[in-house]
C-alpha cells in the first residue's frame, strides 16, 4: 500500500529569527508556484481568446486544418463569442489579482489558527465568480434566443429600447463581476453583523537580509464606519485611534469613508488584531452618543487619568 503524500501546509514559526527566515523562505517558494500556476492560466485564456478573435475576423486561417469542417456559423455564434469574451475578460481580471494578493496556503493557514485561537472564523469571500455566473447566465439565455429567432428586433422604438436595455446589461454584467474582483474578494473576519476586518499580505520576494524589518507583514481594515464629511464620526475616529496607536495610513481622496487600520507581524498579530476589534466595540458605543458628539466636541481631555476607553462612560454621566 502507498504512503500518501501529506499536503498539509507546514506550520510557520516565527518565534526566533532562524525558524523566521525558515517560514518567509516557505512562504516565497509558495507564492512563486502560485504565481506560475496563474500566469500559466493566464496564458492559457489569452491563447483561447486570440485564437476565436483571428477565426472570426480571418476565416482563412482554417484552412488545412482540422477546424475547417466546422461550420462557420459558430463562430460568428452571438452567444458562443459572448460567452468567450465575457469568460476570458472576467478570468483574466480575476487571476491578474490572485498574483496582486500576496498570500500562500501555509500564511493563510497561520492566520486562520491565530484567528481561531482568538474564537474567531478567517474567510476567504470570493464572491465575484458567483456574482459573474449569476449575471450571465440571463445574458446566455437571451442570445441563444436571439441566434436561434426565438427574439427578433423590429425597426421600431420598443425594438430600439430593447436593443439598449439588453446591451446595458450586458456591459453591467462583466462590469459589476470586475468591480466585485477589484474591491470585495478579500479576506475577511466578521466581528458582528455590520462590523468586519479586512485583510492584505506582505512579504518579500526577494531573498530576505537578517537585518530586515517586518519580513511579513499582514495589513487590517475595518469596515466603512461613517462619511469623512460626519463631523461627529471625524471627532470620535480621530480619538479612538489616537489613543489605541492605530496604523496611519494615507487615505485614497476618492475614498468618502472613514475606516480603521492596523498593521501587524506574525509575532504580535492577536495583540494587534483585538487591537482593531476593540476599538471598532468603542466606536458601536461611543459614535452617535449624546457626549461625543453634541456639535462634536470632545470631553477626552477631561478624563486624562482613565487608563481604559471602554470605561471612559463613567466620567462622561456629567455630560449627558
Amino acid at each position: 500500500m502507498k504512503k500518501q503524500k501529506n499536503k498539509i501546509n507546514p506550520n510557520l514559526d516565527f518565534e526566533n529569527e532562524e525558524n523566521t527566515f525558515k517560514s518567509i523562505e516557505v512562504i516565497q517558494k509558495e507564492f512563486f508556484k502560485k504565481t506560475v500556476k496563474t500566469l500559466i492560466y493566464l496564458i492559457i485564456i489569452l491563447a483561447i481568446y486570440l485564437t476565436y478573435f483571428l477565426i472570426t475576423i480571418n476565416p482563412e486561417l482554417l484552412e488545412n486544418t482540422f477546424l475547417v469542417s466546422i461550420d462557420q456559423y459558430y463562430y460568428h455564434n452571438l452567444t458562443i463569442a459572448w460567452s468567450l469574451f465575457s469568460t476570458t475578460t472576467f478570468l483574466f481580471v480575476y487571476f491578474l489579482k490572485i498574483i496582486y494578493l500576496k498570500y500562500t496556503p501555509s500564511l493563510i493557514s497561520f492566520v486562520k489558527n491565530e484567528s481561531k485561537n482568538l474564537g474567531f472564523n478567517f474567510q476567504k469571500k470570493f464572491d465575484s465568480g458567483f456574482i459573474f455566473l449569476m449575471l450571465n447566465i440571463l445574458s446566455i439565455i437571451m442570445l441563444m434566443f436571439i441566434d436561434i429567432k426565438l427574439i427578433q428586433f423590429e425597426n421600431s422604438s420598443l425594438g430600439r429600447f430593447f436593443i439598449v436595455t439588453f446591451s446595458t446589461y450586458l456591459i453591467l454584467s462583466l462590469i459589476v463581476p470586475i468591480m466585485w474582483v477589484l474591491f470585495n474578494d478579500k479576506f475577511v473576519i466578521q466581528l458582528k453583523e455590520d462590523f468586519y476586518i479586512f485583510f492584505d499580505f506582505q512579504f518579500k520576494i526577494s531573498k530576505p537580509k537578517k537585518d530586515d524589518s517586518n519580513l511579513v507583514g499582514i495589513h487590517l481594515k475595518s469596515n466603512r464606519l461613517s462619511t469623512k464629511n460626519d463631523r461627529c464620526g471625524r471627532v470620535v475616529h480621530s480619538k479612538i485611534a489616537k489613543r489605541r496607536w492605530l496604523s496611519k495610513r494615507k487615505q485614497s481622496k476618492f475614498n468618502p469613508y472613514l475606516h480603521f487600520y492596523e498593521f501587524s507581524t506574525p509575532l504580535n498579530f492577536q495583540k494587534q488584531f483585538l487591537n482593531i476589534a476593540l476599538a471598532l466595540t468603542e466606536w458601536e458605543n461611543y459614535y452617535g452618543s449624546n457626549v461625543l458628539c453634541f456639535e462634536a466636541r470632545i470631553p477626552f481631555n477631561k478624563i486624562k487619568s482613565e487608563e481604559r476607553f471602554l470605561d471612559y462612560q463613567k466620567s462622561f454621566s456629567i455630560f449627558t
